[in-house]
């Protein structure tokens, strides 16, 4: 698992890295309004790619399940319930985009004439992506459970870089939102047909065949849903949050609070990578009745620990290098309000990143509903206060408006609780030298086995 976790972590940081040294290229080839345009548009197909509908964690974990059991008739009732209702929900969310576009726009008030007759025909395009990306996502969930963590990060970055290094050769040409999004629609098939190469692969021995099990059905969609509403929270807080900052204060400020958070938001994504190898290995063990305590025990620690390290070590970083970061993403427009944002936005992400675990850990032991709570609720608390932070105090309030999300630390208290490890012992693991030593312990233990 953590050998898992350390390619995320490299994946990761090779992607954030791409991201980091893309966004200000691209903002100075576009200018900030044109990238702000870029950031609603993308946001709005992120938000429909909700569509998802949770498969793709649920097939990881139920794929889990099968395989622990060596059940290959489940294995094949599960590849078919996902891949039917997955295709489903891709056709439903192109279909939003391509004839809700319009009507989309519209609600783009503070949006130029010449800028909504971009952002139509670019949505209609984001309606293809969506569909190629969640069809990715069930070919991913695929290499999760067979922990192909290596060939599925590989990919990852491929498709990273493709996609940032186009974004810049596009822009540099002279393309705009609506250019950028034709060279996401080739990135996105081409990916698409590469994880299903690599799944197909990884199922090769098994060789499953199309077998629906209205059981299997109900419970993977029960489960499904669940996942869904939780990941609704998450996007509520990811997406929504731009939408609001772009009709409140414009997409110049929008493009700068883009940008701040594009940047803070790969504290969570990085620190969060390195523990999601969790969620198919702990519905392994939770599935094996003779599974020691000691054991689970053990593989929350460390795994806990690693999230720490990651979240305080990237945001105490961060805040050390703010003014040349914020420099770097925003040549010549710096000053003392937006460097300040930047700041409050790094101890809020840092902070808020600590859940990694707790979530993790309840959506393995198949408490999505109490995630579900949880999540949506912070969402909502922090939407409210990016609303009235926004429209009182411009583009400071707004980032203080994200403090709501660390409710989201609840998820770890009660994953603590129902795992049986004393919520106590979690500030026990906060300590700095062991934290600092924890890779070389890491390392040892691999070498003593």
């Amino acid at each position: 698992m953590l050998k898992n976790g350390l390619y995320n972590i490299i994946g990761a940081v090779i992607r954030v890295g791409i991201t980091f040294l893309t966004i200000p290229v691209i903002i100075r080839l576009m200018g900030i309004e044109e990238y702000g345009l870029w950031t609603l548009v993308s946001t709005v197909i992120g938000i429909v790619g909700l569509a998802e509908g949770g498969l793709s964690i649920s097939t990881t974990v139920f794929l889990s399940r099968d395989l622990a059991n060596e059940d290959v008739k489940a294995i094949s009732q599960t590849l078919t319930v996902s891949l039917i209702g997955m295709l489903v929900l891709a056709d439903v969310a192109a279909l939003i985009l391509w004839v809700g576009a319009p009507e989309i726009t519209k609600l783009f008030t503070q949006l130029k004439p010449s800028q909504l007759a971009i952002a139509l025909p670019a949505l209609r395009y984001g309606g293809f992506i969506i569909w190629a990306r969640l069809l990715q996502q069930i070919f991913v969930a695929i290499e999760q459970a067979y922990q192909q963590y290596g060939l599925m990060n590989f990919l990852n970055t491929v498709q990273a870089g493709l996609t940032n290094i186009g974004m810049i050769a596009v822009a540099w040409s002279g393309g705009r939102t609506l250019e950028l999004m034709q060279w996401h629609l080739v990135v996105a098939f081409g990916m698409l047909v590469a994880h299903t190469l690599a799944a197909w692969q990884s199922l090769g021995k098994i060789k499953p065949s199309l077998v629906w099990s209205s059981n299997k059905g109900r419970e993977l969609i029960e489960y499904s849903f669940m996942t869904w509403l939780t990941s609704l929270g998450s996007a509520l807080f990811g997406q929504c949050d731009r939408l609001i900052v772009g009709g409140i204060l414009g997409t110049k400020l929008l493009g700068i609070y883009a940008g701040i958070t594009s940047i803070t938001t790969q504290i969570n994504t990085l620190s969060a990578l390195a523990v999601q190898p969790l969620l198919p290995k702990l519905a392994s063990l939770l599935q094996n009745k003779t599974t020691n305590q000691l054991i689970l025990y053990k593989q929350i620690k460390q795994v806990q620990q690693m999230n720490i390290l990651i979240a305080i070590g990237l945001g105490t970083g961060l805040l050390i290098f703010t003014p040349m970061v914020f420099n770097f993403i925003f040549p010549g427009i710096s000053n003392q309000e937006y460097t300040l944002a930047f700041r409050i936005a790094i101890v809020i992400y840092s902070l808020y990143s600590l859940n990694a675990v707790g979530y993790y850990s309840l959506l393995s032991l198949g408490a999505v509903k109490t995630s579900t709570v949880i999540l949506i609720s912070s969402s909502l608390i922090s939407l409210l206060m990016i609303y009235f932070g926004a429209t009182y105090w411009g583009l400071l309030g707004a980032s203080i408006g994200n403090a709501g999300y660390i409710c989201t630390l609840m998820c770890t208290v009660l994953a603590l609780k129902y795992l049986n490890i004393p919520t106590q012992q979690w500030i026990c693991w906060i300590q700095p030298l062991e934290l600092l030593l924890l890779p070389m312990t890491i390392f040892r233990q691999k070498n003593s086995k």
